[in-house]
């Protein structure tokens, strides 16, 4: 055997749900390499690979035996291991018989300021196939899934029944038992077109055999092969595949052997609403639309990704289903239809929003009057706010009708359309779609301000009513997504620039709540504090993923703010300078006049105490610099006002004794520089700010 050889292990199972196989995957390749770091052995790379019905474990260049060991074990202190006369004393005799050495073998340490006997002993490294087969039973039960199953005894858990496991280390078999099997050198192919079992003899031989049974192993060619057969197929239908990135992701781990089937569903159902057919086809089936591609309109065609080859059949299958369903979505369609969409407004009173929250018509109510609220402090026009009202009134409407209950992916689409069908104002009909946004990281926002008010208002309702029920995430646990809610309604704010104070934006809420609910002043004031540092977070969160330094976000996250908008200016301004000599002559004299700052009294400084000529100077400088201030309309103004301060603190800090005898005079100069550090305080607190 040479130094190096490769092992590979392969856990074959019944289907694993493709939403497992991604996160499985990296917890197989960091709890191998955890485990032979663990154990001292050397490799070169870790590959993981994963089909529905297989997830393999690939180190390569893994050395035949572990690291020798030299482990030093302490004894007994000099002064207890030998008596006056130098010799070695019980302790010491006890120490080496045990460690089973003689006293020539012992060396002496320095540990903690103590000098110590210890000895140091060579532990020969094992050989690697021997602790392959101790560690591997370890790698696969430290996967975890999100809903495991058990099967051959409760002691072991899998996302589905393991029902082989292959392992080899070069050509030998690793044999070690988990779940009622032995591990061998045996594998299977497709399920379909090379069922298998197959000896494999050397891991080399692995990849090859597995593609000749009909297994693409490597998720990414998977993909490539997937993209290429959708832009084949999608021609010779003659537009292109409506690719979804879920959708592919999902697919992708779906099949072992991607063969993709195009078919075709009757022209009339186009004159649907294009979201139903797209939904029907993308979340029901699983299937690609195919799109023309200018104009992106629908076409009555589709493409499916079979595990198996091409047979008429499937085909066939495919298109007979996926009728089934757009027959479905007709005839909720046309049902309705039939009705104006503010007749369903009166159904909302029997759908329970929240237990604590009352029904979905409680929410209405409450959202028309906090969109309203919204709009007022916005200085919206009447006009502008009786039809952020409306949006509000009819933005729950289409969860009631048929179409949604059964296609529930379609709430705010249907909403759209029946608006539309009703003569609603299309800013009306796109507003109840546009509350919904964004759905997800990266998603489109509302794209008008009516519409964002009642996004914001539908979020900032659900947070503020889940808090004062006590509905909170804690860990790892949020049932209602409310970090997703907060999430979206930061990034509506920072990105939308919407004027209005955070602090506002959830007393508006509560406002609106507190009748309902009953909620007493000091109730209020305990949610404000919660969901404030809750929204805190969401900013802070939404700032790194701007990139902007975790210092910067630190300072201005802990002074006042009017807005997230301008908050997320000022700190993009502080980063930009984070290395430049303006910020650098900011800090340094914010850090002068901070560090008495906080032993003022408090109050106004008094110009008339003022003795020295450059703590008088100081107190005009900071005078001057407050009206400047003011008129600043940007960072970089206001740190170039700041800046200019610099040169009076220092002189005041070379020139005048802050901490005097006199308690007025030593007050007021304590008064003064606290002053001054609040003016600092309207940009960042910068202590938090390293200087270049």
């Amino acid at each position: 055997m040479t130094a190096k050889q490769d092992f590979l292990m392969e856990i074959g199972c019944e289907e694993i749900p493709s939403r497992f196989l991604p996160g499985a995957m990296k917890q197989l390749e960091q709890g191998a390499a955890d485990l032979l770091k663990e154990n001292r052995l050397e490799y070169g790379a870790i590959e993981t690979y994963a089909t529905p019905r297989r997830l393999v474990v690939l180190i390569k260049a893994l050395s035949c035996e572990q690291a020798d060991l030299v482990e030093k074990v302490k004894g007994p202190p000099v002064d207890r291991a030998y008596d006056e006369q130098g010799e070695p004393t019980k302790a010491l005799h006890g120490f080496v018989k045990n460690q089973g050495i003689s006293i020539d073998q012992i060396e002496e340490e320095v540990i903690k300021n103590a000098r110590y006997v210890i000895v140091r002993k060579e532990i020969p490294g094992r050989l690697t196939a021997e602790l392959l087969n101790e560690l591997m039973p370890q790698l696969i039960r430290k996967l975890s899934f999100p809903r495991p199953m058990y099967w051959e005894s409760k002691d072991v858990r899998f996302a589905r029944p393991i029902r082989w496991i292959l392992a080899l280390y070069d050509q030998t078999i690793i044999r070690f038992k988990y779940a009622g099997l032995e591990a061998d050198n045996i594998t299977y192919g497709h399920r379909f077109l090379a069922p298998g079992p197959f000896e494999i003899k050397k891991v080399e031989e692995y990849f090859s055999c597995l593609q000749d049974k009909y297994i693409i192993l490597d998720h990414n060619r998977r993909r490539e092969i997937i993209l290429e057969q959708l832009k084949e197929k999608a021609e010779e239908n003659g537009g292109t595949a409506l690719v979804d990135d879920d959708l592919l992701e999902e697919v992708i781990y779906l099949v072992e052997y991607p063969v993709a089937i195009d078919g075709s569903f009757d022209e009339a159902y186009l004159d649907l609403p294009q979201e139903v057919p797209i939904t029907s086809m993308q979340n029901h089936q699983r299937y690609f639309p195919i799109v023309e591609k200018d104009s992106g309109r629908l076409l009555p065609h589709f493409i499916g990704i079979s595990n198996n080859l091409f047979h008429p059949n499937i085909r066939k299958g495919y298109a007979k289903v996926l009728q089934a369903r757009l027959a479905d979505g007709r005839f909720f369609f046309n049902e309705d239809r039939k009705e104006p969409l503010e007749k369903y407004v009166d159904q909302l009173k029997s759908v329970v929003f929240l237990e604590s929250l009352g029904t979905l018509d409680q929410k209405r109510a409450r959202l028309i009057d906090l969109a309203g609220k919204l709009g007022h402090e916005l200085e919206l026009s009447a006009e502008n706010i009786e039809k952020t009202r409306r949006i509000a009134h009819l933005c729950k409407a289409d969860l009631v009708t048929s179409m949604v209950k059964e296609f529930t992916e379609l709430q705010g689409v249907m909403g759209r359309e029946y608006a539309r069908l009703s003569d609603e104002p299309e800013e009306v009909a796109l507003g109840i779609y546009e509350h919904y946004l964004p759905r997800y990281p990266g998603d489109d926002l509302p794209s008008y301000t009516e519409a964002a008010l009642v996004s914001l208002a539908d979020r900032i309702d659900t947070l503020a009513g889940c808090f004062a029920t006590g509905i909170q995430p804690t860990g790892s646990q949020d049932p209602y997504g409310l970090r997703r809610q907060a999430q979206g309604a930061v990034n509506i704010l920072l990105n939308l620039e919407i004027n209005i104070a955070l602090k506002r934006y959830i007393n508006l809420a509560l406002e609106v709540l507190s009748g309902e609910l009953k909620l007493e002043a000091e109730k209020c004031r305990e949610i404000e504090c919660s969901l404030h540092d809750f929204l805190l977070q969401r900013i802070r969160f939404s700032f790194q993923e701007r990139e902007i330094a975790h210092e910067v976000v630190e300072a201005v996250l802990t002074v006042p703010f009017n807005n997230a908008a301008e908050l997320f200016k000022r700190a993009e301004v502080l980063d930009d300078q984070k290395q430049g000599p303006l910020l650098n002559d900011v800090i340094a004299a914010y850090n002068r006049v901070a560090n008495l700052a906080e032993n003022a009294p408090g109050g106004e400084p008094e110009p008339s105490i003022l003795t020295e000529r450059a703590e008088k100077n100081l107190y005009e400088k900071w005078q001057e610099t407050l009206t400047r201030f003011e008129n600043a309309n940007t960072t970089m103004e206001k740190l170039t006002v700041l800046q200019n301060l610099k040169n009076p603190i220092d002189n005041f800090f070379d020139d005048v004794m802050v901490m005097v005898d006199d308690e007025k005079l030593r007050l007021n100069r304590l008064n003064l520089v606290a002053g001054v550090t609040q003016l600092f305080h309207q940009v960042a607190n910068f202590s938090k700010i390293q200087a270049p």
